[in-house]
Order: structure tokens, then sequence, then C-alpha cells
């Protein structure tokens, strides 16, 4: 079976969907696809992995209306059974609004290619109240119906990416994003727990507000203030202003930076807890979702997470995360909550350790994009 995966970033262009076409790339060679990624023609791209037999092809120069020949000549050449393209709407447009995909899709599908899309990300939501991001929303929603209806399969990481997309559902599949940092040599024992005399709470990925790192801080801050010893760990980059108030709140913190996968993951197992909220200021948005390759770092290093129930949160994850608001006081008293009943954690970390061996793990992933994309041969 001949496998394209269409991608405009690929590492080392640092980005969520750049990691997971790399660790899709991979996994689906292993079990013995030919596999093309076809993405930007950019000098940061790597022109291999090691040890796999994947043709990477950094070869397009514009994505968008002018890039659309070259994109199509070189599919050609490569003549795939299944294109399938990592999608986000602001990967391929600064303004979010890629509607030249749509006249892609239509060229592709009058040359009889069979193409499956993943949504990474749809639109952003509607506000009624907000004229400038309304008409964006709209616009965003008419493209990815386009291409969702040119498609012959459709992959969602999350239940409300498939009730945004309804009129398709019997093309959709779900299928959760996976760690963006997981080691080549995975560990799949469950670790033991309360190694160290001080406490280790952090987050990973993008510090952008929403993702309220100050909130963290000031979390830290309350527990050292009722005597518990405590570090916080933040792996990626952050603005210098999130370090000026850990200054100011004479916390012990740590701002590791860009890190390599394995050191990353290496850290990441090192918490005791892991934060994790995203724009939490709309109640429509937000919470612990399985569109986020942080969230599912954590899972993969086995570690609790702190979160809230939000508009992007699945059912399947009810029982698997520990619910707050993101406020401090709240994340204080959950995290001392947990210290006084240890053996809810333990049970916690075993159902997490469970559900990430059965759900998450890259084989996992890959093994159901198989089964999915064969459903294509048996459609007319």
């Amino acid at each position: 079976m001949k496998i394209l995966i269409i991608s405009k970033d690929f590492p080392n262009i640092v980005g969520g969907v750049s990691d997971y076409t790399y660790h899709l790339s991979k996994n689906l060679c292993k079990k013995g696809i030919d596999v093309y990624v076809l993405t930007s023609s950019d000098e940061k791209v790597i022109r291999e992995i090691k040890g796999y037999d994947v043709k990477i092809l950094p070869l397009i120069k514009r994505w968008g209306f002018l890039g659309i020949y070259e994109i199509v000549k070189e599919i050609e050449k490569i003549n795939p059974e299944f294109i399938v393209l990592q999608y986000t709407p602001y990967m391929y447009s600064y303004y979010g609004i890629p509607f030249w995909l749509i006249f892609l899709y239509f060229k592709l599908k009058i040359k009889k290619f069979k193409i499956c899309t993943n949504f990474h990300e749809i639109s952003i939501l509607i506000n009624f109240g907000d004229f400038k991001h309304f008409g964006i929303a709209i616009s965003q929603r008419i493209v990815a119906y386009f291409i969702s209806f040119l498609s012959d399969k459709i992959i969602v990481p999350i239940e409300r990416w498939k009730k945004m997309l309804h009129f398709f559902k019997e093309k959709i599949e779900i299928i959760p994003v996976g760690s963006n940092i997981v080691p080549e040599k995975e560990n799949l024992e469950i670790d033991s727990i309360n190694k160290k005399d001080f406490l280790i709470i952090g987050s990973f990925g993008g510090a952008n507000k929403a993702r309220r790192i100050d909130v963290h801080l000031k979390a830290v801050k309350i527990l050292k203030e009722k005597g518990i010893k405590v570090k916080y760990i933040f792996i990626g980059n952050v603005p210098h202003y999130f370090k000026k108030i850990a200054k100011r709140l004479k916390i012990d913190a740590e701002f590791k930076g860009f890190l390599k996968n394995e050191e990353a993951y290496n850290v990441l197992k090192s918490f005791d807890f892991f934060i994790f909220f995203d724009k939490y200021s709309n109640k429509y948005e937000g919470g612990i979702n399985l569109k986020s390759s942080s969230a599912v770092a954590a899972f993969s290093a086995n570690v609790p997470i702190i979160s809230n129930y939000g508009f992007y949160t699945d059912k399947i994850l009810k029982n698997l995360y520990i619910k707050s608001s993101p406020n401090p006081e709240d994340i204080s008293n959950k995290i001392i909550e947990c210290l006084n009943n240890p053996e809810n954690i333990k049970k916690l970390k075993m159902k997490i350790f469970e559900f990430y061996k059965k759900n998450l793990r890259w084989e996992e992933i890959s093994n159901r994009y198989l089964i999915f994309l064969r459903e294509i041969k048996c459609q007319k």
C-alpha cells in the first residue's frame, strides 16, 4: 500500500502537526506501508528519518492558488493509493481561510485520487459579538464543509469536531492525536509513586495566555505557604514575563525552554501533577482534550492531569483527570486533597496507564488509520 501524507509543516519546523506527521509516517512505515510525505521546500525540513524508509519530499514552495499545479504534479508522480492531508486552517493560510484547498481537492477528485482529511482544527468558535472573527469563523466552516464533501474519509481527534461536521458523519472516524515526545523505546511499565521528598508540578507545550501559566505559579505559591516543598517546571518556550512572575512570587520555578523529545519526556515523567487549561474564559471552549499533543504527552508519561471540563472534552475522559477550575486556590486544594489520599492517585495513574496503552499509543493510532483507509476500497 502506498500512502502520501501532505503537511505544510514537518520537522524541524516546530509545531503539533509537524510532530504528528513525523510520528504517523514513521509508524505507518513500521507496518510495511510505502509512505511518502509531501511538505514545504524549507531548509529546516529533515531529509530522512533514520531507520525508516519514509520518502520525505520537501518540494512545495507555495501553499496557495499558485502552488496547486506544483502540488498536483508531484502527487501524480507518486501516484498513491491514498492521500492523507493534515489540516488546520492557519497552516495553509495566513488568515486561516484556505479557500484554495477546495480547488486542489476538486482537481484531485477529477483525477480519481482517494483523499482522507485529518482535521486537527476546523474553525474558531462563533462569537456573534465579534464581527471580524465571526466572518472568519463562518468562512472556515465553509472551507471545512467543502473539503469534507470532497473527501472520501475524514479523521478528527475529538467528538466535538465530529459534531461540527455532522453532515458527513458517515465518513468520519475519531482518532485522537498521539504524544509528540514519546521516545523510540517507550516505557510501558507503570512507575512507582512518591520517589522524591518534594513535589513537582508543571506543564508542557504552548505558553499562550489561554494556558494561564500565571495561575499555575500562584498555585505553587499557595502550596509553599502551606509548608509543602514544591517545584514548578515548564517545558517549552515562555515569554519572559512569566519568569518575572515566578521571581516576584519567590517560588522555585524552572523554565526548561525547548527540549529534544526524549529529554522532554524524561522531565515530564518526573512530574507529580500536570496542569492543563485552554481558553477557559469562554464556557464553550477549552477543557482537557485529545486533540492536544501536550495533554496526550502527559498521558504517555503517566502523569495525573489537573484540568477543567470544557467544550473539547470527550466523555471518555470523565474519570481520567483531576477536575479543577482555573484558579490557584482550587488547584492547590485539589493537589492537597490528592496528597492526603495517595491510594486515589495510585488508582488514577493505573487508569491513565491502561487508557494510554489501549487508545493513545502510536502503534494503535497507525493501526486504526490503516483499518479506516482500507474501507475506501469498499466504496463504489
